[in-house]
C-alpha cells in the first residue's frame, strides 16, 4: 500500500481511474494516508460547493474558498444541514466575514517581516556573511555561453538561432564587464551607442540581455531583484501603416509566372493566392527550414470549401484553425462574396493541384521576392503584404473582426492595431474577384 501512496502522489490519475473501472469511485489519498472515494459533486450555493456521501454512513461534505485562502471542508451529517451551512457560508461571503484581511498596508508588511527577523540578528548576519562569502562573480561572456547552453535543447530552430545570434552580440560588445557591475547608465550607452541596426532589432538584443540577468539570479550570480536592463525601458518603435498590394500589381505578377516558363512557377501561382484569398502567413505556406511543414494539399478539402491549419503549421499561436469559404451568418461575410473569394482561388491553385504532399517549397518568398522585383513587377516585396490586403479586403467588406481573427489565427486587438487599414468597399471586391 506504502508503494500504491508514492507512485499515486506522483500519477494521481493514473492510479485513480482503474479505481474508478472497478468499484465505480474514484479514489484518492486523504489526509490520513488513506485510500478513500471521491464524494460525487450534488449542487452549488452560491460559491460553496456540496458533495453528496461517497457510501453508506458517510457524511456530506460543504467545500469553500475565503479570499485569499486555501480551499475550506466541513462535514455535516444530513443533506438539509449541508445545505443550511452553504447558505451560511454564501451569506458571510457575500459581507466580506471570512477570508484573509489585510489589516497593513504592502510597505508596513514589508516593514513587519523586517521586524520579525530583527528578533535573531545575530543568524540573519550569519546569513548574510555567509552568502557575501560564497558570492562569485561572472562576466558577461561567461553569462552568454551559459545562457546560449540553456537554449541548445529547443526545438525551434528559429529560437535557437535567434538567441545564439543575439547573446553573441552581447558578447562581443559587453563580454570583458562583470555582470553585476552592469548599471542602468551603461546599458543605455550599450543600446545607443554600441548596438547597431533598427530600434526593433536592439529592443530584442536589449530584452535578451534582460532575460539573462533573470537567469544570471537563478544561477546565484546576482541577487534578487537586481535587474538593471529590466529598468531601462525599450526604445519607443513609431506604428507603420500597413503596406497593401494593388489588385493589378498581383494580376500583373500572377500572370507573369503563368507565361513563364519555369518548371516550379505552379507552386509559385499557388504561394501567391493562399497569402493574397485566404490570408495565410508565408511560413504556414511553405512552412519553416528545419522547423516545421507547411500546407500540404491534404490540408485543403474543396468539397467541404476549406483549408485546415494543423498545429505544426499555425506559427505563433501553434494552435489549429479553418479558414472557410462559406457564408456565416454572425461574420458579417454574405453567401455571394464566399462563393467569389472561393471561386477566384481555386481558379489560380487547381490547375496545380496535386494528390498529396505539400503545396509549395520551403523558402519559397525568398525566390518569388528577387524574381519579381528584377522583373519590374513591384518595387518591393511588402512584408505580409498579401495578408495585410486579405484582412482589409474583408474588413472592407464589413466582416467582424472577430472572425477575421479567428481565421488568420489572430486577435481581435491585433487586427485592430496592426492590420486595419481604410480601404473602399470596390476596391476589396476587385481584389478578391481577380481573374
Amino acid at each position: 500500500m506504502s508503494f500504491l501512496r508514492v507512485f499515486y502522489s506522483l500519477y494521481p490519475e493514473v492510479l485513480g481511474w482503474p479505481f474508478l473501472a472497478i468499484f465505480g469511485k474514484k479514489c484518492v489519498w486523504n489526509a490520513c494516508g488513506r485510500l478513500e472515494c471521491l464524494m460525487p459533486f450534488h449542487s452549488q450555493v452560491g460559491t460553496a460547493k456540496l458533495y453528496s456521501p461517497a457510501g453508506p454512513g458517510r457524511p456530506w461534505r460543504v467545500s469553500w474558498t475565503p479570499p485569499g485562502m486555501t480551499r475550506q471542508v466541513k462535514e455535516r451529517k444530513t443533506k438539509e444541514e449541508a445545505v443550511a451551512l452553504a447558505k451560511e457560508i454564501k451569506t458571510q461571503l457575500k459581507r466580506g466575514e471570512i477570508g484573509r484581511v489585510h489589516r497593513v498596508t504592502a510597505e508596513d508588511q514589508g516593514l513587519l517581516k523586517l521586524c520579525r527577523q530583527l528578533r535573531d540578528p545575530k543568524r540573519i548576519l550569519e546569513e548574510a556573511v555567509e552568502r557575501e562569502e560564497n558570492f562569485k562573480r561572472i562576466t558577461v561572456a561567461e553569462s552568454c555561453e551559459r545562457y546560449i547552453g540553456e537554449y541548445m535543447d529547443r526545438e525551434s530552430a528559429m529560437t535557437r538561432h535567434d538567441a545564439t545570434s543575439k547573446a553573441g552580440i552581447i558578447r562581443e560588445t559587453l563580454g570583458e564587464r562583470y555582470l553585476d557591475s552592469l548599471s542602468e547608465r551603461d546599458i543605455e550607452e550599450w543600446r545607443d551607442n554600441l548596438l547597431k541596426g533598427s530600434k526593433r532589432y536592439r529592443n530584442n538584443i536589449h530584452a535578451h540581455l534582460r532575460h539573462m540577468f533573470e537567469r544570471a539570479r537563478v544561477w546565484g550570480f546576482v541577487p534578487k531583484g537586481h535587474n538593471p536592463a529590466r529598468e531601462v525601458p525599450s526604445l519607443k518603435i513609431p506604428r507603420a501603416e500597413p503596406v497593401v498590394w494593388e489588385t493589378k500589381d498581383l494580376k500583373a505578377c500572377l500572370n507573369w509566372y503563368q507565361k513563364s516558363e519555369q518548371r516550379d512557377a505552379g507552386k509559385k501561382i499557388v504561394f501567391l493566392a493562399l497569402g493574397a484569398f485566404a490570408g495565410m502567413r508565408p511560413s504556414e505556406i511553405e512552412g519553416v527550414m528545419g522547423e516545421r511543414d507547411g500546407l500540404l494539399w491534404q490540408d485543403i478539402d474543396f468539397k467541404q470549401r476549406h483549408i485546415r491549419i494543423r498545429p505544426e503549421v499555425a506559427g505563433k499561436l501553434a494552435e489549429p484553425r479553418y479558414i472557410t469559404f462559406s457564408e456565416k451568418t454572425a461574420s458579417g461575410l454574405t453567401k455571394e462574396m464566399a462563393d467569389t473569394i472561393w471561386t477566384t482561388l481555386t481558379s489560380w491553385i487547381l490547375p496545380y493541384q496535386e494528390s498529396s504532399g505539400p503545396v509549395t517549397y520551403r523558402k519559397c518568398q525568398r525566390i518569388v521576392s528577387p524574381e519579381l522585383q528584377n522583373a519590374d513587377l513591384i518595387a518591393a516585396w511588402p512584408k505580409d503584404g498579401l495578408r495585410h490586403t486579405w484582412i482589409s479586403s474583408m474588413l472592407a467588406l464589413g466582416v467582424h473582426r472577430d472572425w477575421i481573427a479567428e481565421m488568420a489565427g489572430n486577435s481581435p486587438g491585433v487586427i485592430r492595431t496592426n492590420y486595419k487599414r481604410p480601404m473602399p468597399e470596390k476596391v476589396a471586391k476587385e481584389w478578391f474577384a481577380l481573374s
